[in-house]
Parts: C-alpha cells; sequence; structure tokens
C-alpha cells in the first residue's frame, strides 16, 4: 500500500495540484493518474515517481511499499528507453534541491566507483534520461525539475560543448591541410 495521498494530506495538497506540477514532467499527468496512483492501480514511470518525491518531499522508499517498489522494477522506462541498474541507483542516491547537492567524492564512494566510473555512470544516466544537474563551483550533483535551474545547465553545457568546437578548430585546419578526412 503507497502512501501517496497520505503525504500529499500532510502537505495541504490536492490532487489537482499534484496534476498540475506532475504536468510539467508528463503532460499525461491528470487528476485520474493522480487518483490511479494513490489507489495503487498503476505506477509511475520513473520520471514521474522522481517528480512525485519532489512534489511531496519525500523519498520514494517513503511513498511506496517494498513489494510496489519491486514491481516497479520492471517499468524502469525514462522517455521510452530502459533504464540500466546503475541510472537506477543513481536515481535514488543523487538528491533533489540544489541545497542538498551530493559531492563527486561522496556519490563515487557511495556508488563503489572511483570518481571517472561515476562521471561516466552519470554521463550514462544522463543519456538515458536522468536528469542530473551539477554547479561549476564544485558544490555536488542534484535533481531538479525547475525549468530555471535545467536551462542554467543546458546553457553550461552548451558553452562547454562550444570551447571544445573552438579549439578543435586549429587541428582540424591543419589536418585538412595535410589532405586527412575529417
Amino acid at each position: 500500500m503507497n502512501r501517496l495521498q497520505e503525504r500529499r494530506l500532510e502537505l495541504g495538497l490536492s490532487q489537482p495540484d499534484v496534476s498540475a506540477k506532475l504536468k510539467e514532467i508528463d503532460p499525461r499527468m491528470d487528476v485520474g493518474m493522480v487518483s490511479r496512483f494513490e489507489r495503487g492501480a498503476c505506477l509511475p514511470t520513473l520520471p514521474v515517481l522522481i517528480g512525485l518525491e519532489t512534489i511531496l518531499q519525500a523519498p520514494r522508499t517513503a511513498l511506496f511499499g517494498e513489494d510496489e517498489l519491486g514491481a516497479a522494477q520492471e517499468f524502469k522506462v525514462v522517455e521510452g528507453q530502459e533504464t540500466s541498474p546503475v541510472t537506477e541507483r543513481l536515481a535514488s542516491l543523487v538528491p533533489f534541491g540544489r541545497h542538498n547537492a551530493i559531492s563527486r567524492r561522496v556519490l563515487a564512494a557511495k556508488l563503489g566507483m572511483n570518481d571517472r566510473q561515476m562521471r561516466h555512470a552519470i554521463e550514462d544516466a544522463r543519456g538515458e534520461g536522468l536528469i542530473i544537474l551539477c554547479e561549476c563551483n564544485g558544490r555536488g550533483y542534484y535533481q531538479s525539475n525547475d525549468l530555471d535551474e535545467i536551462y542554467r545547465q543546458y546553457i553550461q553545457d552548451t558553452n562547454r560543448a562550444m570551447a571544445i568546437l573552438k579549439r578543435r578548430r586549429p587541428m582540424r585546419n591543419l589536418l585538412k591541410q595535410a589532405g586527412r578526412c575529417v
């Protein structure tokens, strides 16, 4: 039995409140879907589950029973793709909110990986659709549904990609002059 309704009521939220916030993640999330989640008639996808954790300010383990979370393992879908066990682990370990960011060192230790392996795992998870943000100042990694924070990360990543492309230009020109196909 899940505790979605109980937690929603503790926070003074209505089903339409939760639905409106979930629509930012998945436009199909109407009041009827929130009701079905609360009744246990269906389970949310990973992005919606992450959204519920944020909206209801509680981890999935506090919202769903072990039996439901176990059944949800069969439905590990992010934007039409199956997710890896490492992505699922990251989704549960990387906290929500910039103020709760987890450092690289701590996250690597929790994953049982070295720093390089952990950074590759994060890139793979991002490729599977998990939105993990990071601060340039080294504060660490966090998840967010805040569109302003996601936009800042998007711009940061775009600037980083453009800087890489810019520094490649002299190499490309030299290789082209040498008759290399690039």
